[in-house]
C-alpha cells in the first residue's frame, strides 16, 4: 500500500493546459507545484490526492505519484471511485481528502493498543 501524504498548508491551484482522458501527467500554471505540495515531498511508494474540477459535474480525483518536474507531475488517474475524463486548461486542482484515504487511515491503524498509524505522513500547521 502507497503512504499517503497530506498537508494542511497546500494552496490549489490551476492546469496549464488540457488534459484528455488517458494522460498520467499534469502540468499546473507556473511556479505553483511546491505549493500545490504544501511542504510534502513525493517519494517512491507515496501518493498525494488532489481534485481536478472539484465540486463541479467534471470532478475527478487523481493521485500525484511522483514529481514535480517543473511544474509537472506523474498521476494516478479516476481514482477514488471517480472518472478519467477531459480536464480544460484553467481547471481548479486542489489537494482534497477522500472517503478513499480515510479507509487507507482506517485500515492503518493499529487496534492491538499501540496507537500507531502505518501508511501516512502529515504535513503543515
Amino acid at each position: 500500500m502507497a503512504t499517503r501524504l497530506f498537508s494542511s498548508i497546500s494552496v490549489s491551484t490551476t492546469l496549464a493546459s488540457t488534459i484528455n482522458s488517458s494522460v498520467t501527467s499534469m502540468t499546473v500554471a507556473t511556479g505553483t507545484a511546491t505549493t500545490l505540495l504544501g511542504g510534502v515531498t513525493i517519494v517512491a511508494n507515496s501518493q498525494f490526492t488532489v481534485a481536478l474540477d472539484p465540486d463541479t459535474a467534471n470532478e475527478e480525483i487523481v493521485f500525484i505519484t511522483a514529481g514535480p518536474s517543473g511544474d509537472t507531475f506523474t498521476i494516478s488517474r479516476g481514482e477514488a471511485g471517480s472518472s478519467a475524463i477531459t480536464h480544460s486548461a484553467g481547471a481548479t486542482v486542489k489537494h482534497v481528502l477522500t472517503s478513499d484515504d480515510l479507509n487507507a487511515f482506517e485500515a492503518g491503524l493499529d487496534t492491538s493498543g499501540g496507537g500507531t498509524i502505518s501508511g501516512l505522513l502529515l504535513m503543515g500547521g
